[in-house]
């Protein structure tokens, strides 16, 4: 029998000494878990999108950048008359208006087409290329003969 005095069993401090490495890399494993999902969270919570109308000519007119909010995507709206384009929202899905991905949807009223893509990642409603010089002129002509056939 042994007296208060004695000293530890070896395989009693052997499973002490593992057990407290095994708490301390689990420890360190938990730790690095949190960081990068707190990373994570940080990064994803600031999507950016694109926001402005875009018309012929002109481009992007009021461009802004809106903050996605969790859960939501980025909306990009092509508006067509025929097969011409007319122009495009670009802008930030939110809870009143979030983003529902839509192909040919027409008015017939106005006889419009629109067609609505959704994205998530940063910026990646980016506005379309800017019209070319030739469909900038054929774009004006065409105006130009509309407003004549107007005042005839």
């Amino acid at each position: 029998m042994q007296t208060s005095g004695s000293r530890i069993p070896e395989n009693l401090l052997l499973t002490s000494a593992v057990t407290t490495t095994i708490l301390g890399t689990l420890t360190m494993k938990g730790l690095l878990l949190l960081t990068l999902s707190a990373l994570l969270c940080w990064v994803s919570a600031d999507i950016r999108c694109h926001s402005c109308y875009k018309v012929p000519v002109l481009g992007c007119v009021d461009r802004q950048s809106c903050r996605l909010e969790p859960g939501h995507q980025c909306l990009t709206t092509n508006v067509y008359l025929g097969k011409m384009w007319v122009f495009s929202n670009l802008r930030c899905g939110t809870p009143e208006e979030p983003c529902r991905e839509a192909f040919n949807q027409t008015n017939h009223k106005l006889g419009l087409n629109y067609n609505t893509t959704c994205c998530s990642k940063d910026n990646c409603n980016s506005p379309a290329p800017r019209p070319t010089p030739t469909l900038t002129l054929v774009f004006l002509t065409s105006l130009a003969g509309l407003g004549l056939w107007l005042l005839h």
